[in-house]
């Protein structure tokens, strides 16, 4: 063999040499890709829009060669070629290629995330309040730092919404009533901000199919209008089956020019944080949600209704009724309504009659336990509160609004009690409100004199 041959069969040796190793050395790297699980300095990796594979093999990795045979590996191999934007997972036992296939099928992270519920009927107080406690856990200082205007918060969260804006009203001023109740989660940037957005923009949308849908009404004018009304429904009943009637009462009422004399809304005017008892004093001082002494709807809503009770404002029943009254004891017997005031005088008398009884069979519990007592049986353990006799005083139990504020406390029904005497006038309606209170201290809440006709 001449010498040129030989360096002829030397360098083709190396070539193949060569082509087998760096074979041999791309075929581990690709198994490694395949196989073994990627280091990363950090434990997730968001892809971007606009993001291809390219970037995500120059970002998660750093050996030359790796990228390089990576690169290569993945232009023939099409299941990776379209990937989804996202957070991923980056391990552990997680390797380069299973990465891309998380990205290809979209197999992001779902975070969990704490929540935050705005149960039906809560009030904006007592939202921020609950808020609040999340202050040194969350950071949100663009939302609590709004809440000082919220006319002006109002316009910022809709500002992409003006549609909706403009179907609420310019001069709404006012963020009571206009959050859906619900559970949100609470994300890691500015959580009440965006559960602020995401309720109104929910809220508005359902109030607006609703009010597109409604039916005719002399009374509700206005989607805001529909919205108080609807907060009104909501603090007065629990009960679905209630709410068109309840509706259908406050309707008629205003029609013929009777106040609407309701609890609750006096309750809001007297503080948005009321505890005690509402009073004759109460209903006598004038405010503008003192609906004993000013005609027509309060100035704004005085709760969060839910959308069964904002359907209710708009569809009210075909009925006659003005006044309500509650069965009974429990808040699921619901209420009687009645047309005339000779029916509603008669549904009273059967409601304090089952008070009375109440209030009897109750005593004689309470003497039967303590002459256990004496005996030497043991005695349930019971304070003062848990005592407390039903009584025809002109007071109302402020837990009596308090069914929206915890469900677990499947809420109770307060009843209603004679403020004046045990006359009725024909203006008044007799309204019954939600508590979480033991049976022992529901009080006869009966009817109540009415201050005055419409002016």
């Amino acid at each position: 063999m001449t010498k040129s041959k030989k360096i002829l069969a030397g360098f083709f040796a190396f070539i193949l040499f060569s082509l087998s190793a760096v074979s041999f050395f791309a075929y581990s790297t690709i198994e490694k890709l395949n196989n073994s699980e990627l280091s990363s300095k950090t434990e997730t990796y968001e892809l971007k829009k606009g993001a291809t594979v390219k970037t995500v093999i120059n970002d998660l990795l750093d050996n030359s060669w790796d990228r390089l045979v990576a690169k290569f590996y993945l232009r023939f191999s099409t299941p990776y070629s379209s990937i989804q934007k996202g957070e991923y997972l980056i391990g552990p036992n997680k390797s380069f290629i299973s990465i891309l296939k998380d990205m290809s099928e979209g197999n992001v992270i779902v975070k969990t995330y704490p929540t935050f519920t705005i149960v039906e009927g809560m009030n904006l107080s007592k939202i921020i309040k609950k808020a609040e406690r999340f202050k040194n856990k969350l950071s949100d200082d663009k939302f609590f730092s709004s809440l000082a205007k919220e006319d002006v918060f109002l316009r910022k969260l809709l500002k992409d919404q003006e549609d909706l804006l403009d179907f609420i009203g310019e001069d709404v001023n006012s963020l009571e009533g206009l959050i859906s109740p619900a559970t949100y989660p609470l994300y890691e940037k500015d959580p009440f901000y965006t559960i602020f957005r995401q309720g109104i923009v929910s809220q508005l949308k359902s109030l607006k199919t609703e009010w597109d849908n409604r039916d005719e009404s002399n009374n509700i004018k206005t989607p805001y209008e529909a919205l108080i009304l609807a907060s009104l429904i909501e603090r007065e009943t629990f009960l679905d089956e209630e709410r068109n009637l309840i509706a259908a009462v406050f309707e008629n009422r205003l029609s013929k020019g009777m106040r609407l004399q309701t609890d609750p809304a006096v309750m809001y005017g007297v503080s948005r944080e009321f505890s005690g008892t509402l009073t004759k004093s109460h209903l006598k001082a004038d405010s503008p949600y003192n609906t004993y002494t000013r005609d027509g709807l309060p100035p704004t809503p005085i709760c969060m209704p839910q959308i069964k009770s904002i359907h209710a404002a708009l569809h009210p029943d075909k009925s006659k009724a003005l006044y309500f009254v509650a069965k009974g004891i429990s808040p699921t017997e619901g209420h009687v309504f009645s047309n005339t005031l000779t029916e509603h005088n008669k549904a009273v008398a059967e409601y304090r009659k089952k008070v009375k009884n109440y209030k009897l069979f109750d005593e004689k519990v309470d003497n039967q336990s303590e002459n256990e007592s004496i005996s030497g049986e043991p005695k349930d353990n019971k304070t003062d509160s848990n005592s407390e006799s039903i009584n025809n005083d002109a007071s109302i139990d402020s837990d009596s609004l308090k069914k929206n504020e915890n469900k677990e406390t499947n809420v109770s029904k307060a009843l209603k009690e004679t403020t004046e005497s045990e006359n009725i006038s024909a203006d008044k309606v007799s309204v019954s409100t939600d508590a979480t209170v033991s049976p022992k201290k529901v009080k006869d809440r009966g009817t109540e004199t009415a201050t005055s006709k419409k002016k």
